[in-house]
């Protein structure tokens, strides 16, 4: 059963991280960003207090899944993070791809293997929430997607187990993926209606 939820949300900035403290109230510890990158440090499957300068204070989880697939002489590294908040989810997908094809020299025989890497973000435009029997599907924008009530329903009620996701691409790509289990067991957390108030 497929439940289309079609809302847009435009993207907002992601800046630098930095985790400085913790908040005495909430027991949260507090992100300074609401940053997705690969040379970050961030403090994955853990609710914490993100504290950004252009957004303000909101609680969320980030999330972080990396796998290699081939396909003939490229091999690519594929990572999907993301930040899961109580008003939207954002992601982050990044694909290095390696090309390696082997020069000869004379008389037929092997010499080195060339490598070059290629590395690149894609915009996703469509998601799909795979939870139990249900697959939920939200349209957004610029990797950005909003949590509407209905799914933060499900997010709350979902099993503590890997939760598979679908990502498509503006340019038409299908990337499977899956979300953490840890970070699903803090998604009963999040969700509720009372994550809205912690941090403010």
């Amino acid at each position: 059963m497929v439940r289309r939820i079609i809302i847009s949300l435009g993207i907002l900035g992601i800046l630098a991280f930095s985790a400085t403290s913790v908040n005495a109230a909430t027991d949260l510890r507090i992100v300074d960003s609401a940053a997705l990158g690969t040379r970050r440090n961030l403090p994955w499957s853990e609710l914490v207090e993100i504290n950004d300068p252009f957004e303000g204070k909101f609680v969320g989880v980030f999330d972080r899944h990396y796998f290699n697939d081939r396909f003939l002489n490229t091999t690519a590294r594929i990572e999907v993070q993301s930040l899961w908040s109580r008003e939207s989810i954002r992601f982050l997908l990044i694909i290095r791809d390696r090309d390696c094809l082997s020069r000869s020299f004379h008389y037929g025989v092997s010499s080195v293997l060339s490598c070059s890497e290629l590395s690149n973000a894609r915009n996703i435009i469509e998601l799909f929430i795979k939870i139990n029997d249900d697959v939920l599907q939200v349209a957004g924008q610029n990797s950005t997607f909003p949590v509407s009530e209905e799914l933060a329903q499900a997010l709350q009620n979902a099993p503590d187990a890997r939760i598979s996701i679908r990502l498509v691409t503006q340019s038409g790509e299908t990337i499977d993926s899956e979300i953490g289990q840890g970070t699903v067991e803090v998604w009963r957390r999040l969700y509720t209606s009372q994550a809205r108030l912690i941090g403010e």
